[in-house]
């Protein structure tokens, strides 16, 4: 069982690496396949805390870059980032 406070720091994970993963997405830092493999593993731990709200949000990001024509970095996901930077 977890405990409350370890939830919240994996929670916290979990977001603070979707961003960081969008990010490097869309500055060409990592290739889609990547990126997808990141999503994934990150859908793997949320499910594990049943963290639901994380675990949709990484079905509609995992969609929306399955359905892209790109390959490669460049992406522009600036809308589908909870904050943007620009």
């Amino acid at each position: 069982m977890i405990n409350s406070n370890l939830k919240k720091r994996i929670v916290w994970f979990v977001n603070s690496e979707i961003e960081r993963v969008l990010m490097n997405l869309k500055t060409g830092a990592v290739n889609k396949e990547n990126a997808l493999g990141s999503f994934n593993t990150l859908y793997q731990i949320a499910s594990s805390t049943r963290d639901t709200d994380a675990m949709v949000y990484l079905c509609e990001i995992i969609e929306k870059i399955r359905s892209s024509n790109h390959r490669s970095g460049l992406f522009h996901f600036t809308e589908m980032r909870k904050e943007s930077y620009y």
